[in-house]
């Protein structure tokens, strides 16, 4: 079955600051969207996972979707754990394992504890040489063929302008790489295994980098061994 956002209902979380898009999630017409770009990412995994971690869970709002796929949930956030999330995630049946301030670029958990890491638009934040340090610190606590799964809006003049046209100002200070360079940041980690853009067919057949949404399921490489043969 397709996993799909399971929206909570309106009231139940909080936004932590001007950045955050919960609001629009519930907005007739642009709601539809916001929803669509995680349902685009959603749709690439398959199965149940152990440990699950949210890089980026903001206001908690996919937490009770994820709660549904793996066995213990994990968060990590550059800002402090929103008041009452604990709380309001409850009333939700969801009870995350541990809530983490940690950038994405030192992530508080040992070597291969996770199965499985989504940051959905998180790493289009990063410039280059961040997003290489992002990219082998996720790798770092995954374990060999774990899942990153990756979820970025397109970074040019067209997405900023649309960003504008929702009340986002100024996003060009704060969108720096788009999924191109977020491949290549984590080729020496991972391998790409699926992709999904939104809109569907037609921002499948835009270059790469230009699709409003792109999201990609990336599965860790097997770790070498001192032999140099593969775990």
């Amino acid at each position: 079955m397709t996993l799909r956002l399971r929206l909570p209902p309106p009231g139940t979380l909080n936004a932590i600051g001007k950045w955050d898009p919960l609001r629009f999630y519930y907005k007739p017409l642009v709601g539809r969207v916001f929803q669509a770009r995680i349902n685009a990412g959603l749709q690439l995994l398959e199965g149940r996972y152990r440990r699950l971690l949210e890089v980026g869970y903001g206001s908690g709002l996919l937490m009770p979707t994820l709660a549904g796929i793996a066995d213990e949930i994990y968060g990590a956030d550059i800002e402090p754990e929103p008041a009452g999330l604990r709380a309001n995630l409850e009333r939700l049946g969801v009870r995350p394992r541990d809530l983490v301030q940690a950038d994405i670029q030192s992530l508080p958990f040992p070597d291969g504890y996770f199965d499985a890491v989504i940051a959905f638009s998180i790493l289009e934040h990063l410039k280059r040489d961040a997003l290489h340090v992002a990219a082998g610190e996720v790798a770092r606590v995954l374990q060999p063929d774990g899942v990153f799964l990756v979820g970025c809006p397109a970074v040019h003049r067209v997405m900023n302008a649309a960003f504008r046209a929702i009340g986002f100002k100024g996003i060009e200070d704060h969108h720096f790489s788009g999924i191109q360079h977020v491949l290549r940041a984590c080729a020496p980690h991972f391998e790409a295994s699926r992709k999904a853009a939104l809109p569907g067919a037609f921002g499948g057949a835009l270059p790469l980098g230009w699709a409003p949404y792109t999201t990609v399921l990336f599965v860790r490489r097997g770790l070498r061994q001192r032999d140099g043969t593969h775990a």
